[in-house]
């Protein structure tokens, strides 16, 4: 577990007894001090990436660059003192049964912070200063040799210095790994999505780890954080929700509830497997002065391809690849942030950015599927439209392509014509899918859901020009066929018709869940993670917003499930309406809701816990069996 001030403070508050959680220790077999040690700080405690039959892969970050990094893994690493630790680091010492493994270190190349930034006074920008780069280190070590179901313990040390010794030493407390779980080993896979550092997010992580114990693998379907090229939403925001922190048990964030809650100690110990989301796509980058201005401002890749051409002799009069690439990339948007941080397989030609692994007995696909989200303005007069949304144009941007919006573009195709969706006919074809006896698909937005966000559907925005009688542009909004919803009518029969299980979704921050047609494949979003932004049906109160002509109405739902399944009552204790009507969905800003996938039970539950009665455990909301026997 990190220290910082944020520890600190909360160690300050004084609760009743009944209103503290839980405090979610290692498991009692594994009571090794998870305190770091050493005079420097560890940015994040070591976290486990890209697990293989023997080995596995250790990262963390610093903010300094240090002299060697290194791993070190054996039964007696816990009881290593802190000058001990560093002569074992640096080779000066050898100890039978502790491995030493040597880092390679990179630094993030787009991190930074402005004056929206959550950090402490004295390191936050000035407005006037912008965009600051922050230096932050990240260290790999690959850790081979493992045996499938041993977990083996471990610690992780960065030294600074030409002499390096205990005063420029940085460890961690000590964790434990392993290798991929081999087929028919018991597997617990937490099921979350949506962190984006929001008020209940510790809180959730907390409860999740007090209650399902020790986990093998987290699916994370996407919005890690918020604006991803800003580092103290992955590292160390002061409200106390980071995305890492709150991973690692090192958070510090009062909930909702007025109660504080760290999050839980979960990736040191156990493999992240993410989804891109659309907060984890950093918008353009030239010309921004603010992160946030820059996270809202993407532009369609054809767009800044187009723009490069009309420049390129002034920006890259040598025709160098790189060059081209990255002013493209700075100029449309970026995942770049989000790929230099995490070790995923690269095996598809999206690279990091959707894959495909087998953990167990479960085959998952992580899939590329996000738009850029925009708000609802809708005015029909064009001269009245003096700001840009998923709708319209700002009619001062007409005639300057980098500065308009393009309404919801989506980033990455995935329609039955794209180079995603030929890439996951072949997986879904493959050996390792067809063995697998559960098959899931994580992505951030799916074809199925009650929520604010699966509106408009998902399609490429149909761009309509306005002219006035002299044939003058005075005008574009944008239009959401129903007709050309790529998930629905694309990717959805896809994987259904290939077997699959379970779909995770994420995106609207509610828990709902749809069975298909055939009963075979289950739909779950379980994103009211911290924070919901409502459920769309009749039971919920709730409409959404819906443009007015010259819209055509017949594209956009005001309630309901645009994918037109009907959504599943949870089985066991759903939420309730005020007479009483169980709901088919959580929309609580007073519940935090997680899931786990048991592959010993072949089943998924979710969880949900009552903010507002701390001291009550989390309950069962639903529980549904999932998957085939064994081919």
């Amino acid at each position: 577990m990190v220290a910082g001030a944020l520890c600190g403070v909360l160690g300050t508050a004084v609760l009743p007894t009944s209103a503290a959680p839980p405090r979610v220790s290692p498991p009692a077999e594994s009571a090794f001090s998870t305190d770091p040690v050493g005079s420097l700080p560890l940015l994040t405690d070591p976290f486990l990436q890209a697990p293989s039959d023997r080995g596995v892969h250790v990262v963390w970050f610093t903010e300094f660059a240090g002299s060697r990094h290194v791993a070190l893994v054996g039964r007696d690493v816990d009881r290593l003192d802190t000058r001990t630790l560093s002569a074992v680091a640096t080779g000066r010492t050898r100890i039978p049964g502790i491995t030493q493994v040597t880092a390679s270190t990179t630094k993030l190349s787009r991190s930074a912070e402005d004056s929206a930034s959550n950090v402490p006074a004295d390191r936050r920008p000035a407005a006037d200063a912008g965009i600051v780069a922050r230096d932050v280190w990240r260290h790999e070590a690959s850790v081979n040799g493992l045996r499938a179901g041993e977990r083996v313990p471990y610690r992780v040390v960065s030294l600074d210095g030409s002499r390096p010794d205990s005063s420029r030493l940085a460890g961690s407390g000590t964790f434990q790994l392993q290798p991929l779980p081999r087929a028919g080993q018991p597997t617990k896979i937490l099921l979350t999505s949506d962190h984006q550092a929001m008020v209940n997010t510790p809180a959730n992580l907390q409860m999740a780890l007090a209650t399902i114990g020790r986990m093998d693998a987290v699916f994370v379907a996407g919005d890690l954080v918020n604006v991803p090229d800003r580092a103290s939403e992955w590292f160390d925001d002061t409200r106390g929700s980071a995305f890492f922190p709150v991973l690692q048990g090192n958070g510090g964030r009062n909930g909702t509830n007025g109660v504080p809650y760290v999050g839980g100690e979960i990736i040191q110990n156990t493999p992240l497997f993410p989804a891109i989301g659309n907060h984890e796509v950093q918008g353009r980058r030239a010309g921004a002065t603010t992160l946030g201005g820059s996270f809202n401002a993407p532009v369609p890749r054809e767009v800044a391809e187009r723009a490069y051409e009309a420049v390129a002799a002034q920006v890259n009069p040598t025709r160098n690849r790189a060059v081209r690439e990255q002013w493209i990339r700075d100029n449309s948007f970026s995942t770049t942030t989000y790929e230099e941080i995490f070790t995923l397989p690269k095996g598809s030609p999206g690279g990091e950015t959707y894959y495909a692994t087998t953990i167990g007995d479960v085959r998952m696909i992580s899939l590329y599927s996000t738009r850029i989200w925009r708000g609802t303005t809708a005015n029909a007069d064009p001269a009245a439209r003096t700001s840009a949304s998923r709708y319209q144009e700002a009619g001062a941007t007409l005639g300057n392509p980098l500065a308009q919006g393009y309404g919801e573009h989506i980033f990455e195709a995935v329609d039955a014509s794209s180079e995603q969706f030929r890439w996951l006919k072949k997986e879904l074809a493959s050996k390792e899918f067809d063995r697998a006896r559960y098959r899931v698909v994580i992505l951030h937005e799916g074809p199925q859901g009650l929520g604010d966000n699966i509106m408009p559907v998902f399609a490429d925005p149909e761009r309509i020009e306005e002219r006035n009688d002299a044939g003058e542009l005075v005008g574009v909004r944008y239009e959401y066929p129903l007709a050309d919803n790529r998930l629905l009518y694309d990717l959805q029969p896809l994987l259904e018709n290939a077997g699959v299980d379970l779909v995770q979704n994420g995106h609207s921050h509610l828990w709902n869940r749809f069975v298909s047609r055939n009963g075979r494949t289950n739909f779950l979003e379980t994103s009211n993670t911290g924070n919901t932004y409502g459920a769309f049906h009749e039971l919920s109160g709730r409409t959404r917003p819906v443009p007015p002509a010259p819209w055509d109405p017949r594209n956009y739902w005001a309630i309901g499930n645009p994918g037109g399944l009907a959504p599943i009552v949870p089985t066991v204790n759903p939420h309730r309406a005020a007479d009483g009507t169980p709901l088919p969905f959580v929309q609580s800003n007073d519940h935090a809701v997680f899931s786990v996938f048991d592959t010993a039970a072949a089943q998924v539950v979710s969880y949900s816990f009552d903010l507002r009665t701390p001291d009550v455990a989390p309950v069962v909301l639903d529980r549904f069996r999932l998957g085939r026997s064994h081919r």
